[in-house]
């Protein structure tokens, strides 16, 4: 039995009947990225991929932070890239992946044309997430380390998945969408720090609608796309993946969000510094200094996380987000990061350009490579403070991870702050009150048509605002 077939046999089987825990994390992880979507609407870059799209016909599917409704694949785009435009959207670890950003905006687009119920997107983000993370486990963190980026490669056949299951597609169908899925299987870590690393989240939602329809339309690919001869193991699989074995073997067991979970980010930054930032807030806290009396930073953090900061001295929002030196001054300097930090005024600040310069970062080798990113991974830190105190410290698992959550508080404090200033107070209870009790819902257009509003498009400027 080929490997698509397996993955295929199991989403499509598998009962509805989640778990009450289950149901619930995958709630709270649509409420997540769905503020993003509304915050990252208004940014340029998604404004101009809804530009784009334009005239490329009308549909059921609601484009978030608009007005018009599009096919189901242009929305699924445009609002996949709103959803990871400002990097604020989850990380899925097990997989590598932004899982809700390509997830979420699928199976929101899909549903609106298919007029389907909440509790059948719930279930389909489960089954998807499910898929992303066998995936993940089978590649990574070889796969990433060669230079991939998961949440286009992986995410794309994870949530086609995801769009297999709404569709009800039987097993070899499914399967077909798996493989057809693969054949759109692209974006490299290069494009970090740029407009493009965003759209590949929407990329991947867009083209598992497509690979979905295809399939169901009786498309075929080759079965052994993923284990064949110049399949997705051999060209993709990097220097040293886990292998197949590892994919299927907590298949039947406890599902990946209530094991692995997601982690819910707290800035709105790259993943990568979450760790370290927050061991320095830790220590600003225990021991009462200031930006101003710093001598020095050195942080050190695993060696693929610092391939992903290779910005030193940020010139954009887009790179100030995978920027360590960045986000560390601003932290120092304000006591934690916000949307309002990530504009071009606020990157060519003076004071936190200074204090960049006396930030270091550095690899270290503590947790070694080849499996997924599951665990413990540590981040280190070191002050100097001009009184010549040295203080050290460390974390292993970020504020925000499944294993050291936000609290219900933290979570809607920042589903109130993406939204604001989009979509009236009024609003945003009911969009929170729709998908909260999603389940429940007789069709997610109740959901989706909460999204319809201006966005218009700017540099974060929004956010300054009202800061």
């Amino acid at each position: 039995m080929t490997i698509s077939t397996r993955l295929a046999n199991w989403a499509s089987e598998i009962s509805s009947a989640h778990t009450p825990k289950a149901r619930e994390a995958a709630k709270q992880a649509i409420l997540d990225v769905v503020g993003c979507m509304v915050a990252g609407a208004g940014d340029s870059g998604a404004a101009k991929v809804r530009e784009a799209f334009k005239n490329m016909g009308v549909g059921y599917s609601v484009v978030c932070g608009s007005f018009r409704k599009a096919p189901a694949p242009y929305a699924a785009l445009a609002n996949g890239m709103a959803a990871h435009a400002l990097d604020f959207d989850d990380t899925f670890m097990e997989a590598v992946t932004h899982a809700s950003a390509s997830l979420v905006p699928a199976l929101f687009a899909l549903g609106d044309e298919l007029d389907v119920r909440g509790d059948t997107i719930i279930d389909a983000y489960i089954v998807g997430l499910e898929i992303h993370g066998a995936l993940g486990l089978a590649l990574n963190r070889s796969h990433y380390d060669q230079g991939w980026h998961s949440t286009a490669t992986l995410g794309v056949i994870g949530t086609a998945a995801a769009c297999a299951r709404v569709m009800g597609l039987d097993q070899v169908r499914f399967a077909h969408a798996l493989n057809l899925a693969f054949s759109s299987a692209a974006g490299t870590k290069v494009q970090f720090g740029s407009m493009a690393k965003p759209l590949h989240a929407g990329l991947a939602a867009k083209n598992a609608i497509e690979a979905a329809k295809l399939a169901a339309a009786g498309v075929e690919g080759r079965a052994n796309a993923f284990e064949g001869p110049m399949g997705l193991m051999e060209l993709y699989g990097g220097s040293n993946p886990p292998g197949w074995d590892a994919a299927f073997e907590k298949f039947g067991g406890k599902l990946a969000i209530e094991r692995q979970g997601l982690t819910v980010k707290r800035f709105p930054c790259c993943a990568a510094t979450h760790r370290a930032v927050d061991a320095v807030l830790d220590l600003m806290k225990k021991h009462g200094f200031e930006a101003s009396n710093v001598e020095h930073v050195d942080t050190w953090l695993n060696a693929g996380h610092v391939k992903n900061l290779r910005y030193l001295s940020p010139e954009t929002e887009f790179e100030a987000r995978f920027s360590m030196q960045y986000c560390v001054a601003v932290a120092l300097l304000s006591g934690t990061i916000t949307l309002s930090d990530f504009t071009p005024i606020a990157v060519q600040r003076q004071e936190v350009k200074k204090l960049c310069k006396k930030i270091s970062i550095t690899p270290h080798e503590i947790s070694g490579t080849g499996a997924s990113e599951i665990g413990s991974i540590r981040s280190m830190v070191r002050i100097a403070l001009k009184d010549g105190r040295i203080l050290e410290g460390q974390s292993h698992t970020p504020k925000g991870d499944a294993a050291n959550p936000l609290n219900n508080d933290e979570r809607e404090a920042k589903f109130l702050d993406c939204c604001l200033g989009f979509l009236p107070h009024s609003h945003i209870d009911r969009l929170k009150t729709q998908i909260v009790s999603l389940d429940s819902a007789g069709s997610i257009r109740h959901c989706t048509r909460l999204l319809r509003f201006e966005a218009g498009a700017d540099q974060g400027q929004r956010f300054e605002q009202r800061a």
